[in-house]
């Protein structure tokens, strides 16, 4: 068994200051960039003279931002004015209503906030039963980059415009998503630059250029937070974004999400905490836990902490394997980076895990129905393709990938969303997952979203352009009850109708000439027969659809008799049988009660159920039926089970015991029994006692826990007191009789050589580890193993300390009474250390020999070992424990492993050896 996980390394904390070449600057309305970092023109530690134009050549792991990308905007673009190409399109549909400025009270203290004048319900339209939300963000490209020629290549009526620096040709899986899906010629991040901006409103639902212009309960919340209900992680759990957290975490929430990808523009102004999808547990962003072999965020701060970059087929791929380790999220948010600092410019590359992701998801029966996907890009507009043109003006490639009974296939659509719009998307998928997450009534707290009346615009429907008929299929269903009874029957039946367009108008008729137009009407059968009620349910939209659904009812003619049937399953076999039994009734007067006699002694009132036989015998069961009539009738039917005897049975009683009595003990020696029940005998259980017949189980000492041995000794008794004593056999089905009773008397108090400690090489195995008494803070326990991970040293069994690779503590113990007549008092055992730690001078994992008094106080540590005492196989420690002599002591091996990286510690063949 492989007991250890690998310790995930801290990564050291790199510098953030960038340096290097300027690549120029750009200008047009809203272009003021930060002279260094991120979103700037200046690329880090770039030495034109030496450094590569492009580090896709090199090997992951030796890429640093040290090469020159594409400069976007940086070399002499022109931007134009905002919302000249957004304005020629249309517009989603306005649910929104006039604002008031209003004061409320929050973290931050009294804030003046800006509220509808009247509440607005953003989740009447509609919005389709997405479970799932999946949003793949790109870099560096613009709609005419990649879909310039999307025309020819999507749909006819595309507003693209192929530019001379493009990259068309190196995306053939976005064209093909974006013409099997729907395709936006028109989405607009709505801010300029684009770069930073679009990453922190897409993930944290708030930016100085979005329509969320308001305070959030805490001035560091993010849309997470709103989601996880805080503003702050675990206090444990530290804020460095490129140390591992040392705490538990702690705390709930209820969502899932994952974060891929190197998310270096927000590492040092991201905040909040998370629900780890693995674990369950609340942890700071970004965690990267040690102790544990999944990521919660993966890939995320490779550029930011380590410098290197990745190419997006591995984030591709470990987001796919984590999805099919973990499942899906309920938010995922999937970066692919193409030429941004963290990665490299590798267009086909992105474009094929693009395509792996989609594919992934969409080809999974489990998700391909519940899950919205959005494809788009980081950026609207590309230095180098010059002054204003069409790439300059804030469009973006919009691909939406969902089921085609949500989402329309094959389709090109011309409304001007906005960055607002595929949020919005998101949270109204959130508010599928777990209801309450937004508020319609701009309540500010940090379970909910709060909105200003443009919020509203995005929420009432986001992408509504995008959904297949805007509603989703009307359905009738209809039940009625009781569905069977004598006449006159009276049934009560219920109408419902989902999808479609509210409000429904219902029809229903009986299938005996009669009809309704209630929704949930009642209906007395009068005659005999088999009726099939129809529901017709119609909606208001135009044209009106329609959608039926039917219910049977049984009626039975008056003074039909009661009749009662009962079977079982099965009817025969071995003791213990089990048997299903199934009651039917017919006829009289419904509803039915039921009563069972099962020919045991055992009964139940339920229509059908189980009972077990644990006697051999031929048993009738009996299954008697009342109806409610007045006065009741009673029908019955019987069913015969046969229950066999089991094959084998326990052993019979060992013979000839004899007692032969010595020095302070007694010995003793028996005849296997003449009958070992038909299965081999693995075991023999003592019992002593001070009078005749009043023999107890011995649990400690040389005649307890004994394997199928015929003969042991009695030691530590009392000279001149007899001894009474008693044996029997174990097989796998159990313990046998007694055997014939033995006595003897022991002699004067003299050192008899012996060994003291019961079961010494654990042979009895993990069910039964007597006198040895074995503790752990890992589950299940199983620390007598006999797993081949690691061996015996001689046997099968052995005790195995440890070794788990996280926080546990782990003991084995042995109480023994140390004659005080004897010179030589010797306690060994052999021992094997087994590590996956490293360190040549710092003992992480221990293992303690103790020694304690009766009381549990330790009196003595023998020996400690550690990591640092690893070896290849096993080795004999031996200790005099004279200073003990006429003392009950308990023998302690006490392990315990700190919170990662395995240490195994594994013992065999004790003994405490007296002369």
């Amino acid at each position: 068994m492989a007991r250890w996980k690998l310790r995930i390394a801290g990564v050291a904390v790199l510098g953030l200051a960038l340096a290097g070449l300027e690549l120029g600057t750009a200008s047009g309305q809203g272009t003021t960039r930060p002279e260094t970092g991120p979103g700037s023109c200046t690329l880090k530690g770039w030495n034109p003279s030496t450094d590569p134009l492009n580090a896709a050549s090199l090997p992951v792991g030796q890429r640093p931002q040290s090469y020159k990308p594409d400069d976007y905007d940086c070399t002499g673009a022109v931007f134009a004015a905002p919302g000249v190409e957004f304005s020629k399109f249309p517009q989603p549909k306005n649910f929104a209503i006039s604002n008031q400025t209003v004061s409320k009270v929050d973290q931050a203290g009294v804030q003046n906030y800006s509220a509808p004048t009247a509440a607005v319900n953003p989740l009447a339209p509609y919005f389709p039963p997405f479970q799932h939300f999946v949003i793949i963000y790109r870099e560096n490209h613009t709609f005419d980059d990649y879909l310039g020629d999307c025309a020819s290549t999507v749909a006819a009526g595309c507003n693209g415009q192929v530019q001379s620096t493009n990259h068309v040709s190196s995306v053939p899986n976005l064209h093909n998503l974006a013409k099997t899906y729907g395709l936006d010629d028109a989405y607009s991040t709505g801010v300029q630059p684009p770069s930073g901006p679009n990453h922190w409103f897409l993930f944290s639902g708030q930016s100085s250029s979005s329509s969320q212009q308001q305070s959030y309960p805490a001035a560091t919340g993010t849309q997470f937070d709103r989601f996880l209900t805080g503003a702050n992680g675990p206090a444990d759990e530290g804020t460095n974004a490129c140390t591992p957290p040392t705490g538990s975490g702690s705390g709930s929430s209820p969502y899932t999400f994952v974060m891929n990808g190197d998310f270096y523009w927000m590492l040092n102004s991201g905040s909040g905490y998370w629900k780890n999808p693995a674990t369950g547990k609340v942890e700071v962003l970004p965690p990267n836990r040690p102790g544990t072999n999944i990521p919660e965020e993966l890939h995320y701060n490779e550029y930011a902490c380590s410098n290197q970059s990745l190419p997006d087929s591995t984030i591709s791929n470990d987001y796919i394997n984590f999805v099919n380790t973990n499942g899906l999220p309920a938010y995922s948010y999937v970066e692919l980076f193409n030429d941004h600092p963290g990665t490299y410019q590798d267009i086909p590359g992105n474009d094929t895990a693009t395509n792996n992701v989609v594919s992934s998801i969409m080809n999974n029966a489990a998700y391909k129905d519940n899950t919205l996907i959005v494809v788009t890009e980081d950026d609207t507009q590309n230095g180098n393709n010059g002054p204003d043109h069409v790439s300059n003006t804030y469009r973006v490639p919009l691909v939406v990938i969902g089921s085609p009974t949500y989402v329309k296939q094959h389709y090109l659509s011309h409304v001007a969303y906005t960055t607002s719009n595929v949020l919005a998307a998101m949270e109204r998928t959130m508010e599928n997952v777990h209801s309450g997450i937004i508020d319609p009534n701009d309540n500010l707290g940090l379970s909910t979203f709060p909105m200003t009346s443009n919020d509203q615009s995005a929420l009432g429907d986001p992408l509504e352009d995008f959904w297949a008929q805007g509603t989703t299929p009307l359905s009738a269903k209809a039940t009625g009850t009781p569905s069977t009874g004598n006449a006159p029957l009276a049934v009560t039946f219920t109408g419902t109708a989902t999808g479609g367009t509210a409000p429904y108008s219902y029809k229903w008729t009986f299938g005996d000439g009669a009809t309704s137009t209630a929704q949930n009407p009642s209906h007395t059968y009068t005659a005999a027969g088999t009726y099939t009620a129809t529901l017709t349910v119609t909606d208001s939209s135009s044209p009106v659809k329609t959608a039926t659904s039917q219910v049977t009812t049984t009626v039975s003619a008056v003074g039909n008799p009661l009749a009662a049937s009962a079977s079982g399953s099965p009817t025969s076999g071995q003791v213990p049988l089990s048997v299903a039994f199934t009651g039917t009734a017919t006829g009289g007067t419904p509803a039915y009660n039921y009563a069972w006699t099962f020919g045991d002694g055992a009964t139940s009132t339920a229509q059908n159920p189980s009972h077990t036989y644990s006697t051999a015998g031929t048993y009738t069961a009996t299954l008697t039926v009342t109806d409610s009539a007045s006065p009741v009738n009673s029908a019955s039917s019987t069913v015969t089970i046969t229950a066999s005897p089991i094959a084998a049975t326990v052993p019979g009683a060992p013979t000839g015991l004899t007692a032969t009595p010595g020095t302070g003990q007694v010995s003793l020696s028996w005849t296997p029994p003449a009958n070992n029940g038909g299965e081999n005998i693995t075991a023999y259980h003592v019992y002593r006692g001070t009078a005749s017949g009043g023999e107890t189980l011995l649990t400690s000492g040389g005649c307890s826990g004994l394997a199928a041995v015929t003969s042991c000794t009695d030691t530590g008794l009392t000279a001149g007191q007899t001894y009474y004593y008693k044996v029997t056999a174990v097989n796998p089905l159990g313990e046998g009789a007694q055997s014939n009773e033995a006595s003897a008397t022991p002699t004067g108090t003299g050192c008899q050589a012996q060994q003291l400690l019961g079961n010494p090489g654990f042979e009895n195995g993990s069910s039964n580890p007597a006198p040895w008494v074995v503790t752990s803070t890992h589950t299940p326990l199983s620390i007598i193993s006999k797993s081949t991970s690691e061996s015996a040293r001689s046997g099968s069994w052995y005790a195995w300390l440890d070794g788990w690779g996280k926080a546990t503590t782990d003991t084995v113990a042995q109480t023994v009474t140390l004659p005080a007549s004897c010179t030589n008092y010797t306690f060994s055992f052999w021992l094997h250390v087994n590590t996956a730690e490293t360190s040549t001078s710092s003992a992480y994992d221990t293992l303690k020999v103790q020694v304690l008094n009766s009381s549990g106080t330790v009196l003595s540590t023998l020996a400690t070992y550690s990591n640092l005492n690893h070896n290849t196989g096993y080795t004999q420690h031996s200790f005099s424990l004279g200073a003990y002599a006429g003392q009950q002591v308990t023998l302690k091996f006490l392990g315990v492993e700190d919170y990662t990286l395995q240490t195994s510690f594994v013992l065999d063949d004790t003994a405490l050896n007296v002369s």
